[in-house]
């Protein structure tokens, strides 16, 4: 079912300069000032296209970005423009090789991405098979007590909230699991690493969790609380910066009212 979510606060694609675990492929396609014409003489838009030829029955999730000039209306209009050019792209280019799980027109990217960075379409292409939710928990064999803490492989690049695209398969776990049971509550902790937490990154990676769950997975948010616990309870001595990445994560505590 397509979802259509128009947004005025940020959220950011999942990046990653880390391993990818192959349950999830990330791409863009670029945009020129003000256009929401994809131009194949872009290097990145031409190794996009050819991504896409070599992938087949995938769902995908579409995320619209915009620069930081014109106004929030503007921008929107723009993102979804955007958006619009890229289904029409996939629908002729590709037809019947994708279903569109979901269409975000965020607008305005916040972050301190370049200018040219940030007016793009984000593509995310999920390689999980077609099965209900719960055959899905039940091959990733994933386990859990109420009120204990799940040590999920959930992390963020340093010093930001913009999660590590490998990271993407346990928020799928966690979307997954909500949806099966209705009456499952969550509550998302998030923790850094490396000094204080002054500026409150904990809970801020919590609560970016928190937006991809809502927008992504249809969950309601009073479902899901978003905590911030600094960096006082690291998983490891931060004395590599392998160990200073696992304690950059969150973690997941189920439980029922």
């Amino acid at each position: 079912m397509k979802v259509l979510i128009h947004l005025l606060f940020i959220l950011a694609p999942i990046l990653s300069f880390a391993q990818v675990k192959g349950s999830v492929d990330s791409m863009s396609f670029y945009f020129e000032f003000n256009s929401h014409e994809i131009y194949f003489q872009n290097k990145h838009n031409s190794e996009t296209k050819t991504k896409l030829s070599k992938l087949k029955d995938q769902s995908l999730i579409l995320r619209a970005y915009t620069d930081s000039l014109g106004s929030k209306e503007y921008n929107i209009k723009l993102a979804e423009a955007r958006l619009e050019a890229t289904k029409k792209f996939l629908n002729k280019s590709f037809p019947d090789q994708f279903s569109i799980r979901t269409e975000v027109a965020i607008g305005e990217d916040l972050s301190q991405k370049s200018d040219a960075d940030k007016r793009r379409v984000d593509i995310l292409v999920s390689h999980a098979p077609k099965n209900n939710s719960a055959d899905l928990v039940t091959k990733k064999k994933r386990k859990f007590e109420l009120n204990v803490p799940i040590q999920l492989e959930i992390q963020f690049v340093y010093g930001r909230d913009e999660v590590l695209r490998s990271s993407y398969e346990d928020i799928q776990f966690l979307m997954e699991t909500l949806q099966a049971d209705k009456t499952l509550f969550v509550t998302l902790g998030g923790h850094v690493c490396c000094g204080t937490d002054s500026k409150n990154l904990s809970g801020m990676r919590a609560e970016r969790i928190k937006q991809i769950l809502v927008m992504e997975g249809n969950i309601s948010g009073s479902r899901i609380t978003a905590i911030g616990f600094g960096n006082k309870k690291p998983l490891f001595v931060e004395d590599s910066e392998e160990h200073r990445q696992a304690n950059r994560r969150v973690e997941a505590t189920f439980y029922k009212k």
